[in-house]
């Protein structure tokens, strides 16, 4: 959230008020003016943000490109800047068998490579057979151990035999990273009207991890030992992004999930991590016009957070935005969900 750099306390003091519609009569002095409504507060936070959005100057362009680019950056927690700092610090790589989904190309294939160079055993899973079988073969060529496995994780017996596979082959997997998924970006009455997609997007975006956590998951408590990572999204923790009700509905449930799984497996050594990331530049945000110019982090960057997810084993990576949005959703919602709207009618 940007707010105006003069009198923050009591910007402050609006953004943890009740509502605008409920607190609006009361007035909080400002300097230079006698009284200022918190109306008129939530308004002026509302016009640094839309600067941000549309600026079209060159000036307004690289001010919102940079800070969009630091917002997008995890939020630190102390395990997160440990890992930065000590390349050493937290659980090790080598050696451990990381199965990922969705690794023929974008993420989950930067993924791949990143695990495979420090010294995990890899097995890339996603439909297409020929680019699976290209990212082995580097991971291999450069001197690290990887397995391709076609399977078509919208279907669940599918999913049932690959997991049974895996385990009868390698004896279940230490880390599994449920990055496959479908975006949707539609308003919600044409999602709707489209009924197959919805279907199509939870199925993939949260039957087929959830199957897969079920599959795995019992070796890794009779082990006392196991790490789920699953993807998200960032508008998950802010509620309200229009036109994805659809694709963040199928990926708060997997959030919900996740948390649970992580609470009730915990004492077994066995943890979650959620991984609620930004725009990421991929093949599955490429026809989206609105994304052309738009900031977002690269697959690379996107695969690191997986990395780092492996060796912390924290509860969840999130972007600094998020968090911010998300505690100022918990006590102003009527302005984010005002932003949410107006920012998306300007954007389109």
């Amino acid at each position: 959230m940007v707010l105006p750099a003069s009198d923050p306390i009591s910007h402050v003091l609006v953004v943890i008020g009740l509502s605008e519609a409920s607190v609006g009569h009361h007035r909080w002095p400002k300097p230079g003016e006698t009284y200022v409504t918190r109306t008129q507060h939530f308004a002026r936070i509302e016009r640094g943000i839309q600067f941000l959005l549309v600026s079209k100057n060159s000036f307004g362009k690289r001010v919102s490109t940079t800070l969009a680019r630091a917002a997008m950056q995890p939020f630190p927690s102390l395990p997160l800047v440990r890992a930065r700092l000590d390349p050493n610090y937290g659980a090790p790589i080598k050696g451990k068998r990381v199965l990922i989904t969705g690794a023929s190309s974008g993420i989950g294939e930067e993924a791949a490579y990143q695990f495979g160079k420090l010294g995990a055993k890899v097995i890339v899973v996603a439909r297409r057979e020929d680019l699976l079988a290209e990212v082995a073969a580097r991971i291999i060529a450069e001197g690290g151990e990887a397995e391709a496995i076609a399977c078509d994780l919208s279907d669940l017996d599918a999913i049932d035999k690959l997991v049974e596979t895996v385990n009868e082959k390698h004896g279940g997997v230490d880390i599994l990273v449920n990055n496959a998924g479908r975006s949707i970006r539609r308003k919600t009455y044409e999602s709707l009207d489209r009924w197959h997609d919805a279907e199509r997007t939870m199925q993939l975006n949260y039957f087929s991890p959830l199957r897969l956590i079920r599959g795995f998951a019992p070796g890794m408590v009779e082990r006392r030992s196991g790490h789920i990572i699953n993807v998200a999204t960032w508008g998950v923790l802010t509620d309200v992004v229009p036109q994805f009700a659809v694709y963040n509905a199928s990926k708060a449930a997997l959030s919900t999930v996740s948390r649970i799984v992580d609470a009730e497996y915990g004492k077994y050594n066995v943890h979650t991590t959620t991984l609620y990331f930004p725009l990421v530049r991929t093949p599955m945000i490429a026809p989206t016009e609105a994304y052309t110019n738009a900031a977002a982090l690269t697959s690379a960057e996107a695969a690191e957070w997986m990395v780092l997810a492996a060796r912390t084993r924290v509860v969840r990576i999130a972007p600094r935005i998020s968090v911010m949005s998300a505690a100022t959703n918990a006590v102003a919602p009527d302005l984010v969900t005002r932003v949410a709207r107006n920012g998306r009618e300007t954007l389109g």
